[in-house]
């Protein structure tokens, strides 16, 4: 039984050919198998409504179902989570709910408030606190 690795284009751009690539150890999945990944505001059931927003993944019923299912759900660390509003736990609640493989919590602006303490979820996920590292 050996660790699978989970390769995933977090920002893949055909035209230049830069890429930021995470690779995450995680469970063991079925050898050559792919997941596509997608980003929560992309997959809004109404996006014309932003009373909630959707970046933090921390209300299915926001989401389309449809759209992630099979997929890995893109989050976006928010304000919300330093204040407490938001947590990790509920991204990888919502991100089960709807079906998807995994998700990946990236923060675009780190906060010296934030914690990001290892906690157990029922799901493969990663945090990436700091995206230029991960280029």
């Amino acid at each position: 039984h050996k660790d699978a690795y989970v390769h995933v284009c977090l920002h893949c751009d055909m035209l230049t050919g830069s890429a930021i690539w995470m690779t995450s150890n995680t469970a063991a999945t079925q050898w050559n198998q792919t997941f596509s990944l997608i980003a929560a505001n992309d997959a809004m059931v109404n996006p014309s409504e932003s009373l909630y927003g959707p970046s933090d993944c921390q209300k299915a019923e926001v989401l389309d179902r449809k759209m992630v299912e099979g997929r890995i759900l893109l989050c976006g660390y928010s304000i919300n989570f330093v204040m407490g509003n938001s947590s990790i736990r509920k991204v990888s609640q919502t991100a089960k709910s709807l079906g998807a493989v995994g998700f990946v919590l990236a923060v675009e602006s780190f906060s010296p408030e934030a914690k990001f303490d290892p906690i157990p979820v029922g799901i493969p996920g990663i945090v990436i606190t700091d995206v230029s590292k991960s280029m």
